[in-house]
């Protein structure tokens, strides 16, 4: 048999840039407040949370996945649920930063559209301390989950999503793009200095140990 010979990809001598992506959504994983602006200007909390917990029971159901271990789907139960309340939290932190624009576009809006936003945008996770410090939350997030361990348990269930193949009927058309906010959702709590919180903001009190995967 032949040996594969190697054929270099032709120099083009058009003006057209090459292997060159303007911007992409994933261009923005990691910067704190142009992060979470693009994912609340998409996703309403309500929204989020929902696809969230569509996520979760899909992957629960789905035997041919990495939820095949009851100590798999344990863990599992407990990062969507920390996932959320980290939602929450940044939800908090973008409006603080956004509020004089957002106001601006919310007089612009029928008073009942205003109140349906404002239903689907309310924290309902958090305790109120955590409303008023939101930045706990997100640094009891980091503290528990190990970066490695959060970015693969989302490509655990983005496949867990694809593969699923029950009765329950989903929307399968937008995973990635679901997939990629949840990862800009990740990315950017981990790439923001914060501070220890001075008590624990453990959302039950107790502590839960940092997972590893």
């Amino acid at each position: 048999m032949l040996p594969m010979q190697h054929h270099p990809i032709p120099t083009c001598t058009s003006p057209k840039r090459r292997f060159y992506k303007p911007w992409h959504f994933l261009s923005q994983a990691g910067k704190l407040h142009t992060g979470l602006r693009e994912v609340f200007s998409n996703y309403s909390l309500y929204h989020l949370k929902q696809e969230l917990q569509c996520w979760l029971q899909l992957a629960l159901c789905n035997d041919n996945s990495a939820y095949a271990e009851a100590s798999a789907r344990e863990d599992l139960l407990d990062f969507t649920q920390e996932l959320q309340r980290l939602a929450e939290a940044f939800y908090i932190i973008n409006e603080r930063k956004n509020t004089s624009q957002k106001r601006k576009q919310l007089k612009k809006l029928p008073k009942q559209t205003r109140q349906i936003i404002a239903q689907e945008n309310t924290p309902v996770l958090l305790t109120e301390e955590e409303k008023t410090k939101p930045e706990q939350v997100v640094h009891q997030f980091c503290k528990t989950f190990h970066r490695s361990y959060a970015q693969t348990e989302l490509l655990d269930m983005l496949d867990a999503v694809i593969t699923y193949k029950g009765d329950k009927e989903t929307d399968k058309s937008n995973l990635v793009l679901f997939y990629e906010h949840l990862y800009v959702l990740v990315r950017v709590a981990y790439a923001i200095p914060l501070r220890p919180p001075v008590a624990d903001a453990s959302p039950r009190g107790g502590h839960i140990a940092p997972y590893k995967k």
